[in-house]
């Protein structure tokens, strides 16, 4: 039986040492708004507004995704209680009833726009050019998620370099140049799109995997916790934007796809019988071997995204670990 083994992170650093240095943020991301005919992807403008509230009342550092770039490029800490406000996709509905919302509370936020559906029919779930700009005009930074909305995964490289250029060019003749950040359309990459996105000068590019982000990250495949009306009451939200980073010294992950299977090896200087660790399909084992936690999915047969989420409570504090792992055309990406 033959078995691919990947080594995703090798990092050496303490619980001390990530928070006190460097620091850690919450990035969030939603798509439509009050389109409760989408739930999976909906929030109704009233939880949004709590969530707001929340966030104001509390003191958090509301920041613009931009700053990530001084964060891993240029040394610059993030404060406590960082958070960000991302929104993929660029649908009416942000406009109608979450941009007022934003603005009321003076909050800086990012919109990945996939420009090929950009309309200025009255009749079209997408925004057109000029409220782009508005937004831009009012703490909005507009970035690019691609023009076509099709899986990065999905292309060759010509095609894929292809795409991603023509949207760049198109935010860039309506709106002006912006700083060279992506996200992934349905948060789906892997080695040879990071590579790509890379190669194309991009600082940093996001997933949909949920997890806190923190300093030693993988640039091109970062977090971001998904909010909906499903997930999205204020009690679970403020579970959300307190939880910390949890430190993994080592991931590897070995794939079987000849038996619809795929193992992770965690290693960490947390109490391994104490993680929790859930998967939105298939079936989940957790054994420990060797000082290592492994974590084996099995009836992973169908083609879909594969969230796995490791959490552990400590002192009351919350430390969370996400991964996606991707099944398409009967093969695992990571």
């Amino acid at each position: 039986m033959i078995f691919l083994r990947i080594i995703l992170i090798f990092l050496t650093f303490s619980p001390e040492s990530l928070f006190s240095k460097q620091g850690s943020g919450i990035v969030l991301v939603y798509h439509r708004f009050d389109e409760q005919k989408h739930p999976s992807t909906s929030i109704s403008s009233q939880n949004f507004n709590e969530q707001l509230q929340y966030l104001k009342k509390n003191n958090y550092n509301v920041l613009p995704v931009s700053r990530l770039i001084d964060f891993f490029y240029d040394g610059y800490d993030l404060p406590p209680k960082s958070v960000f406000i991302t929104i993929d996709d660029a649908f009416k509905s942000f406009y109608e009833n979450a941009f007022p919302l934003l603005k009321n509370y003076n909050f800086p936020f990012s919109v990945f726009l996939s420009t090929g559906f950009v309309n200025k029919n009255r009749t079209s779930d997408f925004m057109d050019w000029k409220m782009l700009d508005e937004l831009k005009k009012n703490k909005g930074e507009i970035y690019n998620h691609s023009d076509k909305h099709k899986s990065f995964i999905e292309y060759p490289s010509t095609d894929l370099i292809k795409d991603i250029e023509t949207a760049k060019k198109k935010i860039e003749k309506n709106l002006g140049k912006s700083h060279k950040i992506i996200s992934y359309p349905y948060g789906e990459s892997n080695t040879f799109v990071r590579d790509i996105v890379k190669g194309l000068g991009y600082k940093i590019a996001f997933s949909q995997h949920s997890s806190p982000l923190h300093f030693k990250e993988n640039k091109y495949n970062l977090p971001r916790f998904s909010i909906n009306d499903k997930y999205g009451s204020l009690e679970r939200f403020s579970q959300i934007i307190n939880t910390r980073p949890m430190n993994i010294s080592f991931v590897e992950i070995i794939n079987d796809e000849k038996n619809n299977s795929f193992q992770l090896n965690l290693k960490t200087e947390f109490n391994l019988n104490k993680i929790n660790c859930f998967i939105n399909s298939g079936n989940l084992e957790k054994s420990i071997n060797d000082n290592v936690l492994v974590v084996k999915v099995s009836n992973a047969s169908k083609n879909q995204r594969y969230r796995l989420n490791c959490t552990l409570l400590k002192n009351s504090d919350v430390y969370w670990f996400g991964t996606m792992i991707i099944k398409h055309k009967n093969k695992f990406y990571f």
